[in-house]
């Protein structure tokens, strides 16, 4: 069986690369959002469960896909909570 993906993936732990691209945060209330909740509750029933909260919890997510010389090719900055791309999407990005 076949592992790995094939490219690089970094995380940045100090959220430098986040501030640069404008990856932004939210308030505790954002959390509490009707449709944010009903999200997260679609996830729950759905069998998915929220991992160990890792770093900044307010911080957004974000991916963003380089070339080589550090161009970026491809973002997706979220703009509220669970605002996720599909895993098809960047590997996609990554691959063309």
């Amino acid at each position: 069986m076949e592992e790995g993906i094939g490219f690089e993936c970094l995380v940045d732990p100090d959220a430098n690369f986040y501030e640069r691209v404008g990856i932004g945060r939210v308030t505790w209330l954002h959390w509490f959002r009707p449709h944010v909740v009903a999200n997260y509750l679609r996830a729950f029933r759905s069998g998915h469960r929220q991992g160990r909260i890792t770093g900044d919890p307010l911080r957004l997510s974000g991916v963003v896909v380089t070339d080589a010389n550090s161009v970026v090719r491809w973002a997706h900055l979220a703009t509220e909570v669970g605002d996720y791309p599909t895993i098809e999407s960047v590997f996609d990005a990554a691959t063309t």
